[in-house]
């Protein structure tokens, strides 16, 4: 019974990654409060892919996706190993913003894909 039960849990956890259908990078700028805090996955071309450090000494990274001519933009926390670069193909889930506010700044339409503690980046680089 036990063994039933954490194998049902284990479908469900799988079902629960899943359910970040592939979302298309134009919906979420069509209608940015639909996604605003939910877990989304895009594909498509990576561009300005920069590695980044604070003035408090924590690294970061910010990049834009490009899929059929529309871009969001990616931000993460720590670093990429590997990084992607320029003209990569990639996947990614993330949580979406609609609208971010760091200070006095505002980003608007991003995506991050920093992961929770002991979790690895969603991030895949195709070939």
């Amino acid at each position: 019974m036990k063994r039933a039960l954490a194998f049902s849990l284990l479908i469900l956890g799988s079902a629960i990654v899943l359910a970040a259908d592939k979302t298309k990078v134009a919906d979420l700028l069509d209608n940015p409060t639909k996604f605003d805090g939910k877990s989304v996955s895009v594909s498509g071309t990576v561009k300005k892919f920069k590695a980044k450090e604070s003035k408090a000494g924590n690294k970061y990274f910010t990049f834009d996706v490009i899929e059929e001519d529309e871009t969001v933009h990616i931000y993460g926390q720590g670093e990429l190993d590997p990084a992607p670069k320029n003209g990569d193909k990639v996947e990614l889930t993330g949580k979406f913003s609609k609208l971010k506010k760091v200070g006095d700044l505002e980003f608007k339409n991003e995506i991050d894909i920093t992961p929770k503690k002991g979790e690895k980046y969603a991030l895949k680089i195709l070939k």
